[in-house]
């Protein structure tokens, strides 16, 4: 009797500790696989699907140094049909760059006929590539003449424009498309310093109407040349 009971006894406490073991093992197995699951939702994702955190920063700091297209920042629609015309007309005379600025120098305007409003003035267009924080020089011109606008109640439409031919010819178209302000054209076109202040305004107001860190603009082998504040009404007053 007492080597069966303690046979039996043996056999109980075996049982007993083969399912404890089982149990603590399921236990055991359910618990890692819930920290697996938990641990999963904190840890940071380093696996590189379609970018990686430094692809994008690359892409975002692309992305904000592009110069965007210029458009004449004023109220004037008047001056904004005029200014996009000089870009699309005159700025295709040149390689792409990252930005046309046009930078008309205006002599005299006439506007008693809305079928024929005239603009008389030297129409400079340049292109620039952006180095830093300057607007580098790549390409440019200039185009002296009288530009035609229509206005309607549509607005205003460039009809056509007149431009002084080169060489011998100058002064004759000259004097034919200015007329009555031939000599006033001359003391613009012959005034360099004046031109330049109208072209550093009419950049600085689009640095500052599209928020750029732009300081300056350079031409090919000059000094930079330091940008004013913005200033939109500034560029037209013809010098007295």
């Amino acid at each position: 009797m007492k080597k069966k009971g303690i046979l039996f006894l043996i056999c109980c406490m075996t049982f007993l500790l083969m399912a404890c073991g089982a149990r603590n093992d399921e236990q055991s197995s359910g618990d890692t696989e819930n920290v697996t699951a938990e641990s999963t939702g904190d840890m940071p994702d380093y696996t590189i699907s379609e970018e990686s955190p430094d692809m994008a920063e690359t892409e975002e700091i692309s992305e904000n140094t592009e110069l965007p297209a210029y458009e004449y920042p004023g109220p004037e629609l008047f001056y904004s049909v005029l200014y996009q015309y000089l870009i699309d007309e005159l700025g295709k005379n040149y390689d792409e760059a990252e930005v046309t600025i046009p930078s008309p120098v205006i002599v005299e305007q006439d506007e008693s006929d809305p079928e024929d409003i005239r603009v008389w003035g030297d129409f400079w267009i340049m292109n620039y590539n952006l180095d830093g924080d300057i607007l580098e020089c790549v390409s440019g011109g200039s185009y002296p003449g009288v530009i035609h606008i229509k206005s309607d109640y549509d607005g205003y439409t460039v009809t056509g424009m007149e431009i002084v031919e080169d060489g011998s010819d100058f002064t004759e178209s000259a004097e034919r498309i200015f007329g009555e302000h031939y000599d006033e054209f001359m003391k613009i076109y012959s005034d360099s310093e004046y031109k330049e202040e109208i072209r550093a305004q009419i950049i600085a107001n689009y640095v500052a109407a599209n928020d750029l860190n732009i300081t300056a603009y350079q031409d090919y082998g000059q000094d930079p040349v330091e940008l004013p504040g913005e200033n939109i009404d500034s560029f037209y007053s013809v010098l007295d």
